[in-house]
């Protein structure tokens, strides 16, 4: 991919603002390797963080076949996808919470304007226990979900979020806390910012983007300046 452009050179005035889901508005990637991890053990097949890390910001679709190491039919695919997903919501609905900041800044950006979108492979049921559990859908004006499109890293959901948003890519901020999704939101020509929540500042950088951020609550002064208020 192109190398990014350095952090704080982006200067397009922000008028929407894209938001990946799982690992982004929650911090919630360690249950999902936990439901990954049952799941792999139930299969003899290794799972490992460095193995998860390479699914991460995945379709199922495209995760299972490589989990266990063939073409799988679409009735092994959804049976396999029920089984992980069911364990995940299990194990993170008693903690289901925004991560730090993340409501308020949410909030700062409709004050300001800035039309809000997710932008998810995360299947339904996992988007509705969020979006609807914390009270979020109506705050986003739109809901791109990859179904029926090309998955991370390919654009094509956050150029979708931004046709639905009816803003160019180039005048969007994207929030990614996976390499896969950090380089979708790159390619789509989105400024971005990487959240640490489970993989490391360098390893974003090098996905493609321009900010970092461990949480909401405390944003770089070149980005801060960037968002609208």
């Amino acid at each position: 991919m192109t190398s990014p452009s350095a952090p704080g050179t982006r200067t397009a005035a922000v008028r929407g603002a894209v938001f990946d889901l799982d690992g982004t508005l929650v911090d919630n990637i360690a249950f999902h390797y936990r439901a990954f991890d049952e799941l792999a053990k139930r299969l003899g097949v290794t799972m490992t963080p460095a193995i998860f890390q390479s699914y991460n910001g995945l379709k199922n679709d495209d995760i299972f076949p490589g989990l266990v190491g063939r073409a799988l039919d679409r009735a092994e695919l959804d049976a396999l996808a029920r089984e992980k997903e069911e364990t995940y919501r299990e194990l993170y609905r008693p903690e289901l919470a925004l991560h730090r900041g993340a409501g308020e800044l949410l909030a700062r950006l409709h004050r300001a304007g800035v039309r809000l979108a997710v932008a998810s492979s995360a299947p339904p049921e996992n988007r509705a226990m969020v979006l609807d559990g914390l009270g979020l859908r109506a705050r986003f004006d739109v809901v791109v979900a990859s179904e029926g499109l090309p998955g991370k890293p390919a654009p094509d959901v956050f150029l979708a979020a931004a046709e639905r948003l009816g803003i160019a890519p180039a005048a969007c901020v994207a929030f990614e806390d996976a390499a896969n999704g950090v380089q979708a939101a790159f390619a789509a020509g989105m400024t971005v910012v990487g959240v640490t929540t489970n993989v490391d500042a360098e390893t974003l950088t090098a996905a493609g983007a321009h900010f970092t951020v461990a949480d909401f609550e405390t944003l770089p002064p070149a980005l801060d300046a960037l968002l609208p208020r």
